[in-house]
């Protein structure tokens, strides 16, 4: 299969360097930078299947249009699709034609990440990044270096001989650096959080660590991802944003819900979708899950989830927050000692931090 594709892809290459391309001013306008974006739209969307999934394209241009309109240059006819390629990944095209793979909507894990991806690829077209690419080279050399970074394979890039290291070392030191940082500002200025650009790095630098190592070639100066996770995280925090992951990792979901039972409203709290607790009132849950979402930010450790007892009343802690309390009027509606119920409760709080940080210790 690998094989395969690696035909397909240079096949593919091969037909495009036959194309002419029109020769490019360097100080080339919209309107020119709109129609080299189209030429290139087309002839991706001639070797990539496009996805037709109305919720699917919903989702990425929603996201993206958002992103689009605080950027540099919102007037661009932006255009943002999902192609059938079984790398996660994305690419931007000149003139506002951005395209993800099918893939990267299951690895970026909410539409914070999905938000972060786009901006990221945004930044490169509202920076004319690409264009910059071509004066430095040529349409060809661009094209050729677009596919090496959509199928995240450098020996396409080596493999045609196409790209000088002096040519890709420029492009990824200031121009892949720059999108990283203008992305990080765009998602600011949403209702993003701007950290999701980091989680989604440090996902990356992970996979990383697992992929096969192959030689990278020409590519060898591309910045690591390492590289990229500390100069983000240091931007974080140079503009005092908290660096909370889990809105954008979609960690430790709490959530609600409320039905009649017994000409009652009883409201369930879930995390993770494990019923934790049920009550007859449906405010004091709401209060609950708001306590939760606060401790679990912090990304906790199981073993902060206790009980202490006050007397007749049982309060669950997380840490130093108090999480929920329960005294003698609760007790007819459970119909079972307080110290059991809060026990369970503990036991159940426990077991999903748990369960979910294991689950993310070995999916990233």
């Amino acid at each position: 299969m690998v094989r395969r594709s690696m035909r397909l892809i240079l096949g593919i290459l091969l037909i495009t360097l036959l194309i002419p391309v029109p020769r490019l001013d360097a100080a080339a306008g919209d309107d020119a930078e709109i129609r080299i974006g189209r030429d290139y739209a087309r002839r991706l969307e001639a070797r990539y299947k496009v996805v037709a999934e109305a919720n699917v394209s919903e989702r990425v241009g929603r996201i993206g249009r958002l992103i689009a309109d605080v950027s540099e240059r919102p007037e661009l006819p932006w255009t943002f699709k999902v192609i059938d390629f079984e790398e996660p990944n994305a690419v931007a095209l000149p003139g506002g034609f951005v395209y993800v793979t099918k893939p990267m909507l299951s690895f970026a894990r909410s539409d914070h990440e999905l938000a972060a991806v786009l901006a990221h690829e945004i930044a490169h077209t509202a920076r004319r990044h690409q264009m910059e690419m071509i004066r430095r080279s040529n349409q060809a050399t661009f094209w050729t270096i677009l596919i090496a970074v959509l199928t995240r394979d450098p020996r396409i890039a080596s493999g045609v001989q196409l790209i000088s290291y002096g040519l890709l070392s420029g492009y990824t030191r200031d121009l892949e650096r720059d999108a990283d940082l203008i992305g990080l500002a765009y998602l600011v200025k949403t209702p993003y959080t701007p950290v999701a650009i980091l989680t989604l790095m440090e996902r990356l630098a992970r996979e990383e660590r697992y992929r096969p190592q192959v030689d990278a070639g020409d590519l060898r100066d591309h910045p690591r991802t390492e590289e990229r996770v500390a100069y983000l995280e240091a931007e974080l925090r140079r503009r005092g944003i908290p660096i909370v992951r889990r809105a954008a990792a979609n960690f430790l979901q709490v959530s609600t819900r409320t039905l009649a039972e017994d000409d009652r409203q009883i409201a369930e709290l879930y995390v993770n979708g494990t019923l934790i607790l049920r009550l007859p009132e449906p405010g004091r849950i709401v209060s609950i899950a708001s306590a939760l979402d606060r401790f679990f930010d912090r990304d906790p450790d199981p073993a902060q989830v206790g009980v202490i007892r006050i007397r007749d009343t049982y309060e669950v802690v997380g840490g130093s927050l108090t999480l929920l309390t329960l005294g003698p009027p609760d007790a007819a509606f459970f119909r079972a000692p307080l110290s059991e119920v809060s026990a369970g409760i503990q036991s159940r709080l426990r077991w999903v931090i748990e369960q979910d940080r294991r689950r993310r210790q070995f999916n990233g």
